[in-house]
């Protein structure tokens, strides 16, 4: 690179011992007295008339204008001019330079150098040890090599001593599997003709007792037979008639004035009756859709559904007489309930047997015109509705057996 060209010498008619620009302090500095002092050193001879271009001669491109009086002056100018030359070859920087900045470059060179020489007996050193432990790992290296191909070797042969005994304890398991296939067939024979044997004992054994065997069971089919055709709620609950009162187990249920019944025998006979109905609705898997019937022997009740604090007696404590009845409306509102149960239930059985029907008809809370309700009615009215009730559940107790039949 050609520097500017007010750089590359002094004007056009100037003395050539002008004054110069260092290009790296920026000192100015005079050709003539760098000349006169060399000269002093050279013995007092004259410089003449010269000056440097260190750029052009770094790149060829200038050329020496006068001739050098003194080899000795020119042997320091080509000294310079080489040295610079190194230096350009790196830092490039633009000339001309004082004697102080050549100076400096010459010892940083002198430094660089040193610091070569020096990275260069160190790399020597290094590339010595490491030619050496290269040498001493390929040593290594063989002598791993080799042991462990030896050690392959012994596990080579120890695996073909293993193989070897392996085929004979193989030869060995085949024989005897070959001899326990012969033990399977000899006992699946054996086995075969133990169980023909022992089916041969048991006909023997049966056939004696084949005719015992059978009256056994004709006696068992007819007691089976008989337990069909026993009605356990029949027998449980047996509804009859004693003259013009309807009965349960005994007991009467309603009173006349020529034959009265104690009311303490009427409340059995309600408790019964009430036992009864729930028994029979379990057997038919019904639930009444208004009331629920709560057994509790002479001291039975019925209960609204849909109201727990609704609760009518099925039992009277005393005589009730005509103008009394006003005060006991609670019994006369749980017969016409339980008749409502009776009625609900003598439904859901004809849905189920289109065969039942029942001989009276039960419309609200009476039995045919015979109203259930002791209220502006009388005993023996009131007792007739109570027969035909009972006989109504005795129909609903026969269509129990069919049902289970």
């Amino acid at each position: 690179k050609q520097p500017p060209h007010s750089m590359s010498g002094p004007a056009k008619g100037a003395h050539p011992f002008g004054s110069w620009r260092c290009q790296q302090c920026h000192h100015s500095f005079s050709m003539e007295s760098a000349a006169t002092q060399d000269e002093a050193e050279e013995g007092g001879q004259p410089l003449g008339e010269s000056w440097l271009n260190l750029t052009a001669s770094v790149t060829g491109a200038g050329k020496q204008k006068n001739p050098v009086p003194s080899e000795s002056f020119h042997a320091q100018m080509e000294e310079k001019r080489i040295i610079k030359e190194l230096a350009c070859e790196h830092t490039m920087p633009l000339y001309p330079l004082c004697e102080g900045c050549t100076a400096q470059v010459m010892a940083e060179l002198a430094a660089a150098r040193d610091q070569a020489r020096k990275d260069c007996e160190m790399y020597e050193t290094q590339f010595a040890l490491l030619s050496q432990r290269e040498q001493e790992e390929d040593s290594n290296s063989r002598e791993q090599i080799e042991e462990d191909l030896r050690q392959a070797e012994e596990e080579e042969q120890a695996l073909i001593e293993k193989s070897h005994a392996l085929e004979l304890e193989r030869t060995a398991l085949r024989k005897k599997m070959t001899e326990l296939e012969q033990n399977a067939v000899l006992l699946e024979q054996m086995q075969k003709c133990y169980w023909r044997e022992y089916n041969d004992l048991q006909l023997q054994l049966r056939s004696s007792d084949r005719d015992s065997l059978r009256r056994k069971i004709d006696n068992v089919t007819m007691q089976l037979e008989a337990l069909n055709k026993t009605n356990v709620i029949n027998d449980a609950f047996y509804i009859s008639h004693s003259e013009i009162y309807g009965t349960i187990n005994g007991f009467r249920l309603g009173s006349v004035p020529s034959q009265p019944v104690e009311w303490e025998e009427i409340n059995a006979a309600w408790g019964q009756t009430a036992l009864l109905l729930q028994t029979l609705v379990s057997c038919w898997d019904f639930t009444f859709p208004l009331y629920r019937v709560a057994p509790m022997g002479s001291f039975s009740r019925i209960i609204k559904r849909d109201d727990d604090k609704c609760v009518w007696d099925l039992y009277c404590q005393s005589d009730m007489g005509f103008g009394r009845l006003f005060g006991y409306g609670s019994f006369d509102k749980g017969m016409a309930a339980f008749l409502e149960c009776v009625r609900a239930l003598q439904d859901h059985v004809r849905s189920v047997d289109t065969s039942f029907s029942p001989p009276y008809r039960i419309v609200d809370h009476k039995v045919e015109e015979f109203s259930v309700k002791l209220q502006f009615n009388t005993y023996e009215r009131w007792t007739k509705a109570l027969k035909y009730m009972l006989t109504n559940i005795k129909w609903l107790v026969a269509s129990s057996l069919s049902r289970r039949s």
